[in-house]
């Protein structure tokens, strides 16, 4: 099926193309048809009346449902995308949003890469197309794009991934380090999977029995603590000889997969570009905090290199266009990296641009110096063990970066070294490395380690952090517990950062058991000390501001879509909320992240809800609590839909406790509702 539903135009400096949006289907070799959404260039036939140019493909490939939850956010830069002569798609993975079939068993399924692959192949066939295939996109985008370009299918030739990474286990949203995390994510996508398919919303046995009565992921996840194969298999990091094709790499520096971009950078054999900025996980022309520039600008200029044949080179870079059908590009690994070098500033969550620079450079970057810091206990904080407070961590946000308020108040339930004040400015980039000798009266204490910048007047900046599960200190795949009352090794890069600690600031180090939010408390009562003596520091200096650049473009005005419009929230609720509450009769502290949205897209409104909590008890560390509750209304002409899911997770010293619900009504009236539950032995969490 090939559907034309609107044409149009617009005008943003460069050669620009009217384009035509298409609803097409793709048929897989089991008989399942998935559901894309296409914007086509038009090019202007030649005077022979032959069809005119052909256009390169760019497709984003998600299970996030394109015709209504991203559909407002998406119309801007597909639209942008077409307009510069790229045939930009995408696609709803099977069992999710249009697309027929059952919804997969994990994320990257196999079923998700083979029929990756078949979409790629009819992608390049398509009379508009001229052969060549990119694919791009945003965290689960950018993530298969990673695993596409793996197999190796023809007809694709470059990648861009944003916020992706390399290592499933270690470095992805679930075990965060190696630590168990329950993230705001996991709500998200296990309410999202029940929902009805786009566009009509019908609710038949088909669509329960392929996806609302589906096991939720979340299972799947939490019976997953320890690594191996079911990780291993779908990780870069395991042979990066696997990709074959240039790779554009785009990070934040508030964001968790940062590490994970600059790790990929270092070890792929390609030709590689990397853009480090200073946002949080979101795009670069209005992630947050700027400053800001035009990402579709770069990807497309770098997207020509390899999918435009009628190229011979782009102007300012040594890399030549392959030739057409080339497997693989006729030049040595060349690698470009901009990344953003923070200036340092007091702690401020609203702030909106980060003072610093854009600087053009090589990793490790030119004159860098490792400078290794004594950990003296003149500058270490009371040489008493610190008790274990598990609600403890909460200020440093739900994964590491994606926040730049005070550390003040997690300090105080630390253990701190802080250094001489500055007499200098002291500029870094690249991954600070601690090694500390530490002990603890459980065997279970699992450690967080935090780099901070302490300003004159005592405001607290998060630099960088890094969990520590001392489980797999020697081997990931043969985890142990140390001895308790045993001092060992802690030894550990911290996450890559960027920061210039200024002349009478302090460099801190901060140190507990507790990050709450970020990973699941350990289930034991224990102190714990640092003999900062005889541990170290060391950070990667650079010379100051050197390597600047200031040419990148400027974010542009893109066309929105007309058929839909954002919505106030009913009852005039805030977009979003967080607060801490205690309640004294139980000693329970709780942790709470709310966030709405309501919008209109065509004759239906769509109101969305979600809140997540997190519980634990300084007293009882082993019955800590995670609460998620997600809604969906959906409003048409004589129909008001609602799926309500429901998810918590408690646990105690041996177990967690796993139980999801998902309820969906009509008109007020219950039309299903599933439970599911397990009970999961904690593994090495």
């Amino acid at each position: 099926m090939n559907r034309v539903s609107r044409a149009s135009t617009g005008r943003i400096g460069k050669r620009l193309y009217k384009f035509r949006v298409e609803k097409r289907w793709f048929l897989m070799p089991d008989g399942v048809k998935l559901a894309a959404t296409l914007f086509v260039p038009q090019a202007a036939r030649r005077k022979n009346g032959s069809p005119g140019e052909t256009f390169p493909v760019l497709l984003e490939y998600l299970p996030y449902r394109k015709d209504d939850t991203f559909y407002i956010a998406d119309y801007p830069c597909f639209s942008y995308l077409a307009q510069l002569g790229f045939l930009a798609v995408k696609v709803d993975i099977r069992g999710t949003g249009a697309s027929e079939g059952v919804c997969p068993e994990r994320e990257y399924s196999d079923i998700e890469m083979q029929d990756g692959e078949e979409v790629i192949r009819q992608l390049a066939a398509l009379p508009q197309a001229n052969g060549n295939v990119g694919m791009f996109g945003v965290s689960w985008s950018g993530f298969n794009s990673l695993q596409m370009a793996m197999r190796r299918p023809p007809a694709l030739k470059a990648i861009h991934a944003v916020h992706a990474s390399d290592d499933l286990f270690h470095d992805d949203v679930h075990y965060i380090d190696g630590n168990l995390h329950l993230d705001p994510y996991h709500l998200f996508i296990n309410h999202e999977l029940g929902l009805p398919p786009t566009p009509d919303y019908g609710i038949d046995e088909e669509y329960f029995s392929s996806r609302f009565d589906r096991r939720p992921w979340l299972f799947t996840y939490l019976s997953k603590q320890l690594d191996g194969e079911f990780w291993s298999r779908k990780s870069l990091k395991e042979d990066y000889s696997r990709i074959d094709i240039p790779v554009y790499l785009m990070g934040g520096l508030l964001d968790g997969y940062r590490s994970a971009t600059m790790r990929m950078y270092e070890n792929l054999q390609v030709p590689v570009r990397c853009d480090i900025g200073p946002w949080n996980h979101s795009c670069p022309d209005d992630g947050t905090p700027g400053p800001n520039y035009e990402w579709l600008d770069r990807m497309t200029e770098w997207f020509s290199r390899y999918l435009k044949p009628d190229l011979s080179g782009v102007e300012g870079t040594a890399l030549d266009a392959p030739a057409k059908g080339a497997r693989k590009t006729a030049v040595k690994p060349e690698k470009e990296l901009l990344v953003y070098v923070r200036h340092g500033h007091k702690p401020d969550k609203e702030i909106e641009t980060v003072p610093g620079y854009w600087r053009q450079d090589v990793f490790p970057l030119k004159g860098a110096e490792a400078l290794t810091l004594k950990l003296d206990c003149a500058g270490a904080s009371s040489g008493k063990p610190l008790v274990y407070k598990p609600f403890g961590g909460t200020a440093a946000g739900t994964w590491w970066g994606d926040t730049t308020g005070d550390m003040g108040g997690d300090d105080a339930d630390s253990l701190v070294w802080d250094s001489s004040p500055q007499d200098k400015p002291l500029q870094i980039v690249g991954f600070p490395r601690v090694k500390l000798k530490v002990k603890a009266s459980s065997p279970k204490a699992k450690w967080t380690v935090r780099l901070e910048d302490v300003s004159p007047d005592g405001a607290v900046s998060l630099v960088t952090g890094a969990l520590y599960n001392p489980a797999i200190r020697e081997d990931r795949l043969k985890p142990s517990w140390p001895e308790a009352d045993r001092e060992y090794d802690l030894v550990t890069d911290l996450h890559f950062t960027t920061w210039t600690f200024r002349p009478g600031h302090k460099i801190r180090l901060s140190v507990s058991n507790a990050q709450l939010i970020m990973t699941w408390p350990s289930p034991d009562a224990m102190t714990s000390t640092v003999d900062f003596a005889a541990s170290s520091m060391t950070l990667p200096v650079v010379p100051i501001d050197d390597g600047k650049v200031d040419n990148l473009p400027q974010p542009k005005s893109k066309r929105q879509v007309r058929d839909c419009e954002g919505l106030d929230f009913p009852g005039g609720k805030a977009e979003s909320e967080v607060y801490q509450r205690r309640d004294y009769r139980t000693g329970d502290r709780t942790h709470t992240i709310k966030a709405r949205s309501a919008y209109r897209i065509r004759g239906r409104k769509f109101f969305t809800e979600n809140s997540n909590a997190w519980t634990a008890n300084d007293e009882k560390p082993w019955a800590a609590r995670y609460t998620g509750r997600a809604s969906t209304v959906i409003v048409s002409r004589g129909r008001n839909l609602s799926l309500k899911t429901r998810i918590l997770v408690r646990s105690d010293r041996e177990n967690l406790y796993v139980f999801l619900s998902r309820t969906l009504t009509v008109n007020g009236k219950v039309v299903r509702q599933r439970r599911f539950r397990q009970t999961i032995a904690r593994q090495f969490n």
